[in-house]
């Protein structure tokens, strides 16, 4: 005695499901189009195209700064060419400028470069306001971030910002 099991199909169940494919020129076009968008793709980031320029203009004034946490929570902010404390901001305050200057500096331990060299505020003939890490080419449109927040930097720019011609 043999024991088999069959399994058939439930009610109503197709036992083969016909099976859709689409046709050869269609799957070519669509292969076609993926390699030529993946192409354009890398020739656009090789070559720029389409890369936005954000023209500033004119600098108006600038200042070379470094930071330094003070012993308060606060942060020293010294003139880059004397190293004299030109400012010290209090505990809590200023929270934006805390944020930008962390990731500045964040960008500068990740690439093992010297945290002494100063950053540099400029304000520019259209009015925007920007501070540059000269080290790792960052830039940061303080600007952009509303007239509170350019308030606070053009106030460490004003304290005896150079004026340039």
């Amino acid at each position: 005695m043999s024991t088999e099991i069959h399994f058939e199909a439930e009610p109503g169940a197709r036992s083969a499901m016909p099976q859709i494919t689409p046709p050869k020129p269609v799957l070519r076009m669509a292969v076609a189009i993926a390699g030529l968008t993946l192409t354009l793709a890398v020739l656009a980031s090789q070559f720029g195209i389409g890369k936005s320029a954000d023209r500033y203009g004119t600098p108006v004034a600038q200042r070379a700064l470094r930071f330094a946490d003070a012993p308060d929570g606060g942060i020293l902010v010294y003139d880059g060419s004397s190293r004299e404390v030109a400012m010290t901001l209090p505990q809590g305050t200023n929270g934006f400028l805390r944020g930008a200057l962390r990731g500045l500096a964040d960008r500068r331990r990740r690439g093992h470069l010297s945290s002494d060299a100063p950053f540099l505020l400029t304000a520019w003939d259209d009015g925007r306001v920007t501070i540059e890490d000269p080290l790792t080419q960052q830039r940061i449109a303080v600007s952009s971030f509303g007239p509170t927040q350019v308030k606070h930097f053009v106030a460490l720019l004003d304290r005896t910002g150079t004026v340039l011609p």
